[in-house]
């Protein structure tokens, strides 16, 4: 499969992707192909992305990741929009 080089990488966008195995480290898990995504939390210049693990909290360097394939963005469900919309906005307390 040939891998797509981090130069032609998208902000924002979604691939199949591999961990690059760590040298020196136990191989005790499998590295299984995921879906990752492009992420800008730490800023939109591409030195500053991360790679996004999908379904959790967690960034890695784009450096430590293999990608294969660039997919389509996943659907977001109408009942996800709708919870989305319905969560208010907190206000600040106001100090005297």
């Amino acid at each position: 499969m040939k891998l797509i080089g981090i130069e032609q990488l998208e902000a924002h966008g979604f691939y199949w992707a591999r961990p690059k195995p760590v040298p020196g480290a136990p191989a005790t898990e499998p590295h299984d192909i995921e879906i990752v995504q492009i992420s800008t939390v730490f800023g939109a210049a591409s030195e500053f992305w991360t790679v996004a693990v999908t379904g959790t909290d967690e960034h890695f360097s784009l450096e430590n990741y293999e990608f294969f394939h660039k997919i389509a963005a996943p659907p977001v469900s109408t009942d996800m929009r709708a919870a989305l919309a319905l969560v208010p906005s907190m206000s600040r307390p106001t100090s005297h």
